[in-house]
């Protein structure tokens, strides 16, 4: 058995198009996709998702390519599929009217008839099956004879409510070959495409964990994802041939893998035939990459006309030329194809043409990537030169090319002690970058390493970015030791690379403890132990040799941004911002200032500067993108959208914080992952969205949450939703483990982590309204010390609740008073309805109707805008208690629109693309069609043009 694995999206846009049918709204689909990309699994589940219901008819055919002359043989296929017992479908088609030849009988030489008589006939079946839903699945459509087609186009086209969903599949770019009269039907008001893209990589493990193969961690999917573009076919080939222990490691070039058998197969046949000069050019190309530019090869090649070759290889599908925008490039059809080709050159002829592109390359990366692959044994020269290029990367925060050079270099070094320097300087870079699951890959090698401070270091940082808090603890305190024992051995100060990271990851894993003052002491460790001098390694085997060029370094500028962070946790917002302002220099590379941005745009957030926080933020996350620095980029695009979300930009919120997850679950941090999904829960839950809330909360499981940072993210997530859900016992069972943190100053710091007056609302309302009275007063004393306006907002509205159910209702009217009064200076329009939400409910159950209706129709208007939908519906229930009806709204605030669904359609209506939309929000094109295809729905319209007036109807779209 093939196991289906992913086609979540589509095999729910399968199953919306079913309901619609089983609700008497006929659909016709069409669903393309390249060989081998899973379309007859897609079928094959859909067939079996919809017979097991006692109400559905499946009918299904497929086209072959040697029977699509045989006129209504797909029709005969269809009948016979059902069964004779089905009612009002015998297994043939009658003879009633015309004559009509029996499509499975080729002897029965009775004249055939017209496509509409026989539709006809079809369509009088299909009246005659009203009792059941017909699911119509015909594969490989392409292949299916014309006739069929034209009759079920007939037959379809006169559907208008009956029970039917026609399915076609067809290979890519072979839509063209289906009549004219269907490609009409299939994008017309009826109609819908799904187009099959590769599986993404955590499909591809979720394939290999279903074949039994073990060792495919992110980055093997990645590289599994590039080599095969995520094709379930070539990928289960490649996976059930080649072990992945024998897969040639390639850090320059993870897209080469081993070539399975059917494109060995399919290459030699092609490749053999062709002639010499072509098989020349098609070798320099598979040593250049899945594309180069045709001078590149062909000087390589060392040939003179590249026509001959170059037309020779596309008509036999090995390659495409590319010629429309400038000079002509060519590319492989597939990277197997590469691969295989790669695979057949020989060492020899590699070494060769290594050589020879390593010599006329104009990059220097590319040069070292040829001149390693050309490495016969170890070569100290190379792997200085490799070194050499490392130091340049990281000193402009490439990361990620750091890595992959100083691996390269420590594969050619002779020295064991340099290799293993080497390697390790590589994962701090890679886990710097926050790419975990890069960086997991090697941690086998490292772990049989003898003991010594960076290695304890790259193991303790990476047991943190799993969420080990123990582990990690125990080894930096180990690397610590170590560095001490050295000093002191020789007399030295705490100084040098390899303590200011001990020190760094140090901070990073007290931050993770939410331990402010450890956080603090450890980052002026660090940046005691870098001093003036270059941080990191020019030379892992050389550490004493560092250029002397400034602070402004790796190592520094890290240890910066956590002292900001550390401070601010203290309460000592003015000296961590000053820190931060210090680093920036005006000629310096812009992405030395990342890192400490990153933090400036927090301490906006938390001092309600959310327009300043927003531009920091915005900026931050956009840079951090471009370079591949992950966990920078995931960070900024949370908290982005934190103060998008405070100032009630929820849509734009919505977008950041799932970019946000995306980045994150690609990179597999562990560590950053419970405040990025915090984040992410913030539009849903409010908006009453509980699948898409959860969706985001598994993966969060709580057995996995072990850092206090975490723990405080994920209970403040989940209060979130036990808030909008009414649900104060879940509230408080989401922030107990909070409220017993031993080390208080971080979490309790007004603005970083806004739980206290979720907490308190949630006593009040279980009945322990003097245990509220008693917690709220040291969070409203310090809320008050640092003039944190909407903390001091918020802690007043839980004081208000507190006080009136304490039965003080003058104190209580006072309370909201002074939150109404607070938050009218800051743009906060969630947290300003939540409060006339509170002070309604009170004054209303104290009679004063008046001025209960007052706040809560502002309440209801203030979350009505921003899509509140649970608040708003609580809003109604006091007014109704008031006795005042408020008017009903058809669909709901939003027309009945999830906020992806939302989301997608305000792109559209600014004249996005789908595939700008998915650019735009992290996501697949076919998920993009999904959203906009379900909005066109619940909006009542057919078209993009009428998206823009439609959204405007939407309550607070002037907003």
């Amino acid at each position: 058995m093939v196991p289906f694995v992913g086609r979540q999206t589509e095999l729910g846009v399968l199953h919306a198009c079913l309901a619609d049918a089983r609700a008497g709204r006929p659909r016709v689909v069409l669903i393309e996709g390249a060989p081998g990309i899973g379309k007859t699994a897609l079928l094959d589940r859909l067939a079996e998702d919809a017979a097991a219901a006692d109400d559905v008819v499946v009918l299904r055919a497929s086209g072959d390519l040697h029977e699509d002359l045989l006129a209504y043989g797909v029709l005969g296929q269809l009948a016979r599929s059902a069964g004779p017992a089905t009612p009002g479908l015998p297994d043939l088609p009658d003879r009633s009217g015309p004559a009509v030849a029996d499509p499975a009988d080729p002897a029965d030489s009775a004249p055939l008839a017209d496509p509409i008589t026989v539709g006809a006939q079809w369509l009088h079946r299909l009246d005659a099956m009203a009792g059941s839903v017909v699911v119509i699945i015909i594969d490989d459509a392409m292949w299916a004879d014309r006739p069929s087609l034209l009759a079920l186009v007939f037959a379809l086209r006169r559907l208008v409510a009956d029970r039917v969903l026609a399915v076609f599949a067809t290979r890519e770019r072979a839509a063209g070959d289906l009549p004219e009269s269907l490609t009409r039907l299939i994008t017309g008001h009826l109609g819908a495409v799904l187009r099959l893209s590769g599986l993404d990589e955590r499909e591809l493990r979720d394939l290999a964990t279903a074949l039994g193969v073990s060792g495919v961690g992110s980055t093997v999917a990645r590289r599994l994802r590039e080599g095969t573009d995520g094709n379930p076919l070539h990928a289960r080939a490649l996976l059930e041939e080649f072990p992945v222990t024998v897969w040639p490691v390639n850090r320059q070039d993870e897209s080469l893998l081993p070539a399975p058998r059917p494109f060995r197969h399919l290459v030699r046949s092609r490749y053999q035939h062709s002639a010499p000069d072509t098989r020349r050019f098609v070798d320099a190309l598979a040593v250049l990459g899945l594309h180069a530019a045709v001078a590149d090869v062909m000087a390589i090649a060392g040939l003179s006309d590249p026509v001959g070759p170059i037309d020779e290889a596309t008509a036999s599908d090995l390659l495409r030329v590319r010629s429309a925008d400038g000079p002509w490039s060519v590319e492989f059809t597939h990277p197997l194809v590469r691969a295989a080709v790669y695979d057949a050159i020989g060492p020899a002829a590699r070494y060769t043409l290594h050589t020879a592109a390593a010599r006329v390359s104009a990059d220097e990366a590319a040069a070292l990537r040829h001149r390693v692959a050309a490495a016969t044994g170890p070569d100290e020269r190379l792997a200085a030169d490799l070194t050499d290029f490392a130091a340049r990367a990281q000193r402009r925060f490439d990361w990620k090319s750091a890595a992959v050079h100083l691996v390269s270099a420590s594969r050619l070094s002779r020295d064991p002690d340099r290799a293993r320097r080497r390697v390790l300087w590589a994962l701090i870079w890679t886990l710097m970058r926050g790419d975990a699951a890069a960086a997991s890959d090697l941690v086998d090698e490292v772990t049989a390493y003898p003991p010594e401070p960076l290695r304890d270091l790259v193991l303790g940082s990476l047991a943190m970015a799993a969420e080990e808090p123990e582990r990690a603890g125990q080894l930096l305190d180990r690397a610590w030791a170590a560095c001490e024992r050295a000093c002191a051995a020789d007399g030295s100060a705490l100084e040098g690379d390899d303590v200011a990271a001990v020190a760094l990851m140090q901070a990073i894993a007290h931050y993770g403890r939410l331990d402010a003052a450890g956080t603090v002491a450890w980052c002026e460790r660090a940046l005691a132990a870098v001093g003036d001098r270059e941080s990191g390694p020019d030379h892992p085997d050389r550490p004493d040799e560092s250029d002397r060029m400034g602070p402004q370094t790796s190592i520094h500028v890290a240890a910066v941004t956590y002292l900001a962070h550390g401070l601010g946790y203290l309460g000592r917002l003015d000296q961590a911002q000053a820190v931060v302002a210090a680093q920036r220099q005006p000629d310096e590379s812009p992405y030395r200032w990342l890192n400490p941005r990153s933090a400036l745009g927090v301490l906006h957030l938390v001092e309600d500067e959310f327009d300043s926080a927003a531009a920091v933020l915005g900026s931050v996350a956009a840079s951090a993108s471009r370079i591949g620095v992950l966990n920078t980029a995931a960070f900024s695009y949370a908290y982005l959208a934190r103060a998008q979300w405070m100032a009630g930009d929820w849509d734009d919120a919505q977008v950041n914080a799932d970019r946000a997850v995306s980045i994150n679950l690609e990179s597999d941090l562990g560590f950053l992952r419970s405040a990025v999904v915090g984040i992410a829960v913030l539009v849903p839950a409010a908006r009453g969205d509980w699948a898409a809330a959860e969706q985001h909360l598994r993966l969060l499981p709580r057995s996995q949450v072990h850092y206090e940072r975490s723990i405080v993210a994920l209970g403040l997530a989940r209060a979130r939703v036990g808030e909008a859900r009414g649900r104060p016992r879940d509230v408080l069972a989401a922030l107990d483990r909070v409220h017993q943190f031993p080390i208080r100053d971080a979490v309790d710091e007004p603005g970083f982590w806004p739980w206290p007056d979720l907490y308190a609302d949630a006593l009040v309302a279980v009945g322990r309204a003097a245990e509220a009275d008693q917690f709220l007063l040291s969070h409203e004393q310090r809320a008050q010390q640092r003039g944190r306006p909407t903390a001091i907002a918020r802690l007043a509205r839980s004081r208000g609740r507190v006080e009136a159910a304490l039965d003080r209702p003058e104190a209580a009217q006072a309370a909201f008073d002074r939150a109404l009064t607070v938050v009218g200076t800051v743009r906060a329009p969630f947290e300003r309805a939540r409060i006339e939400l509170a002070a309604g409910e009170v004054a209303r159950a104290a009679g004063n109707r008046r001025r209960a209706v007052e706040l809560l129709l502002a309440a209801r208007a203030g979350f009505l805008g921003l899509g509140a939908t649970p608040y708003a519906q609580r809003c109604d229930a006091e007014l109704a208690a008031a006795g005042l009806a408020t008017a009903d709204r058809p669909g709901g605030p939003r027309f009945g629109l999830t906020a992806q669904e939302l989301v997608v359609a305000r792109l559209a209506a600014d004249g996005l693309s789908n595939r700008q939309i998915a650019g735009e929000l992290v996501v697949s094109i076919k998920t993009v069609e999904y959203h906009l295809r379900n909005a066109f729905a619940k909006l009542g319209i057919t078209s993009r043009r009428q998206l823009a007036d439609r959204l405007a109807q939407l309550p607070g779209a002037g907003g």
